[in-house]
């Protein structure tokens, strides 16, 4: 091989490893920025819905509200979105305020785009689980006397006015017969007396 080839080829290898070692030494600091943490945290339980959603990357992303380069949904365990579409981007975090919703798994969609201009994207769930609500205790009743009637179903006994006890009149005839026996005795007695009288007065 003609010498002065075999210098152009070393100056060539030469000159390309100069631009190429730069390149792939620089390659990890364009690298996308990457999720941090979240609150509420990922796959953790709440004991109340939370009024915002936060994220914080590793980087401050673009910011661009009127190209609406981030986005921030929130959807309970229904699928009902409750996030109001609003993501506010204050350094590396971003936060969407939500609507207070049941409990269930809450399901967190985000969408920025990273500081090296590339879009990022991801999704986590946390569940919220507030305390069991007491039912309130109904106050007690006392019965009253008449509650106590109505609930047995049992009228109290009206009161009766003595019963008159009614003369028997099943001899009424027999008496009647003999004083009529009586008077037909006394009227005999009493003629014979007479009729005796008369003949002794005529004699």
């Amino acid at each position: 091989m003609n010498p002065r080839n075999k210098q152009r080829n070393r100056f060539g290898l030469v000159f390309s490893a100069a631009i190429l070692i730069p390149a792939f030494a620089a390659a990890p600091a364009m690298a996308h920025d990457t999720l941090e943490s979240t609150v509420p945290a990922g796959n953790t339980t709440v004991t109340a819905a939370p009024g915002t959603v936060s994220l914080t990357l590793s980087e401050p992303p673009l910011d661009a509200r009127q190209l609406n380069l981030s986005v921030i949904t929130v959807t309970d365990e229904a699928g009902k979105t409750l996030s109001d579409g609003n993501v506010i981007v204050d350094g590396a975090t971003i936060s969407t305020a939500i609507a207070g919703g049941a409990n269930g798994i809450y399901k967190v969609l985000w969408r920025t785009v990273s500081s090296d201009g590339h879009p990022i994207e991801g999704t986590y769930s946390f569940t919220v689980q507030g305390p069991a609500q007491a039912v309130p205790a109904s106050p007690s009743v006392i019965p009253t006397p008449a509650d106590s009637t109505a609930s047995t179903g049992v009228a109290p006994a009206a009161e009766t006015a003595p019963e008159q006890v009614k003369p028997n009149d099943s001899n009424a005839p027999l008496a009647v017969g003999i004083a009529a026996a009586i008077l037909a005795v006394a009227a005999a007695v009493f003629f014979i007396a007479q009729r005796r009288r008369n003949k002794r007065t005529g004699a």
